[in-house]
């Protein structure tokens, strides 16, 4: 790409980047709308889209407003978990963006542009606890189920609220904008696992661009900074139990402890669904 049509481009993702514009779509989505009208914007957003309905719960009567059909539920055994030792799971539906090592404390984040892992978690120890392991990028586009589940047993040991910017995580932005998912609010849950440290971070985006956890009253883009929290005792988790929610968005990041999971099932570039194996233990 010239680097005019980048300059261009990093120009206008800057100005959907602001938060009010998203809270403000975020009042629309949850508005109880006529029905008439709400059932046409589902309507629409189903046809744009492709998405599959019959693998939704469908309330009677229909969904109250467009954010309780955008973190629709699904119907049992729509996400089977793979449930084998030594199997870390892909904690949400949508698309491997990029994965590697954890070198010099930096991440790719497309197209070879690195950021740092501390800019990322806003830890300055993480490159120490987590140098020389992995971390996997997943990519969650519009049709995507918007449920993110644990990727494996362990425990909830605390959690960091970064708030910050609301650019656009296409993947088309990440190539161009350089150190999108550490500019944008996001929120990293710490879990403990027999296999090392896990950090999973829910990076928000244009839109809604709101996150909500279960295991707290955490939301995020609400004008509110929550910062980090410890849990003592921590919270146990199991594979497979939902972790949280998007409401609009979004971008998965996986980090993973060093000597922990090593070998990528699906390669870059391929869709995943909620469940299926993506690392294995060697």
């Amino acid at each position: 790409m010239r680097k005019s049509s980048e300059f261009l481009l990093r120009q206008l993702y800057r100005a959907g980047s602001h938060n009010r514009p998203s809270r403000a779509m975020g009042r629309l989505a949850d508005a109880g709308l006529p029905r008439p009208v709400l059932d046409r914007m589902i309507r629409t957003y189903v046809r744009t889209f492709g998405i599959d309905l019959a693998e939704a719960i469908r309330p009677e009567g229909g969904w109250a407003t467009f954010d309780s059909f955008f973190t629709r539920h699904l119907v049992d055994g729509a996400r089977p978990i793979d449930q084998a030792p030594g199997v870390l799971i892909a904690p949400c539906d949508g698309r491997v963006q990029s994965s590697g090592f954890i070198e010099g404390g930096t991440l790719l984040q497309a197209k070879g542009r690195p950021y740092a892992l501390a800019d990322l978690l806003c830890d300055p120890s993480a490159q120490q606890r987590f140098e020389g392991g992995r971390y996997v990028t997943l990519y969650l586009s519009p049709r995507d189920y918007h449920r993110v589940h644990f990727p494996d047993d362990g425990q909830v040991t605390g959690f960091a609220h970064v708030p910050g910017a609301l650019y656009t995580v296409a993947p088309r932005a990440a190539g161009v904008v350089s150190g999108l998912f550490a500019r944008n609010e996001r929120l990293c849950t710490r879990i403990q696992g027999d296999r090392g440290e896990t950090a999973l971070v829910m990076v928000g985006a244009t839109g809604v661009g709101r996150i909500s956890v279960s295991y707290c009253d955490v939301c995020t883009n609400t004008g509110r900074d929550f910062g980090a929290s410890s849990f003592l005792p921590p919270i146990p988790c199991r594979k497979g139990e939902e972790l949280g929610v998007f409401h609009l968005g979004s971008t998965v990041i996986l980090v993973l402890s060093a000597g922990s999971w090593l070998d990528l099932i699906p390669p870059v570039g391929q869709p995943v669904r909620m469940g299926q194996a993506l690392l294995r233990a060697v």
